[in-house]
């Protein structure tokens, strides 16, 4: 197979062969990184899958964090305009939601297409007071708890000075970012929500609230689960890969069997 140069240091998994049909882009949550979607890139063999690696995150954190939405998304939209040659689609979880949602702004605003389909994952829409609005400036000890409360970290973690002194300062720059306004148009292509039945940050009511978000096709999907139900939920990934075939107009024979 062909393989497209690599884009480092954004995409340190690449976005897939040059003779992918589509490609898909996922904005990580808070504190996350490239790797919690690297496994997806076996999801569907005619989609290249390319994380998208924060600053300050994973094989990043020598450099700084970004603090500012606007220039995430600016730079996010250098990166990978010149690599929409083709259908793709858009994925972000919690905070990557609100950061995929500004950045088909921006890519718009500079001519290029929407994506195929916006799929976003436990977060509330773009109209919605984000629920990190304060927590970049709480405490060190009451930012523990509110990461605790997420569920995403494991608590030995937290209870750990040498990890929390490397990860507080890149959570409160991606909840700073967090907290900031976005475009609120909508869309031009259809949105797709995941929802955990027990996530009490951005619950299926909530995320209802999307549909406003879009000029397209609006679907709701809940699974079993709270904030970080795509690490638990045993149907999360075969209904991604059936979402992405439909998304890009691919026929069930392409789709890699479990």
């Amino acid at each position: 197979m062909i393989k497209m140069p690599l884009t480092q240091p954004w995409l340190p998994f690449g976005d897939g062969s040059a003779d992918v049909s589509a490609r898909m882009y996922c904005l990580p949550f808070a504190g996350g990184g490239a790797s919690n979607f690297a496994a997806w890139r076996k999801l569907h063999p005619a989609i290249g899958v390319g994380p998208i690696q924060y600053p300050g995150h994973e094989t990043r954190l020598a450099e700084p964090p970004v603090r500012s939405m606007k220039e995430m998304v600016g730079q996010i939209a250098d990166v990978i305009a010149a690599r929409l040659d083709r259908p793709y689609l858009l994925f972000g979880y919690s905070m990557g939601a609100r950061i995929a949602f500004a950045l088909i702004h921006n890519l718009v605003a500079r001519g290029l297409p929407a994506p195929a389909a916006l799929i976003v994952a436990a977060h509330r829409p773009p109209d919605r007071i984000s629920n990190a609005l304060h927590a970049a400036d709480l405490p060190d000890a009451e930012l523990k708890e509110v990461l605790r409360n997420y569920g995403g970290m494991p608590a030995e973690l937290l209870d750990d000075d040498d990890f929390c002194a490397m990860i507080l300062p890149v959570m409160r720059a991606d909840f700073a970012m967090a907290a900031h306004a976005v475009e609120l148009a909508p869309i031009d292509c259809p949105i797709i929500a995941y929802a955990g039945a027990q996530d009490t940050k951005a619950s299926a009511e909530d995320m209802k609230g999307w549909a406003t978000f879009t000029t397209g096709a609006f679907h709701l999907k809940e699974f079993a689960g709270g904030h970080f139900f795509l690490r638990t939920a045993p149907d999360f990934e075969a209904r991604l890969k059936a979402d992405m075939a439909a998304s890009l107009s691919l026929t069930p024979e392409h789709l890699v069997s479990d």
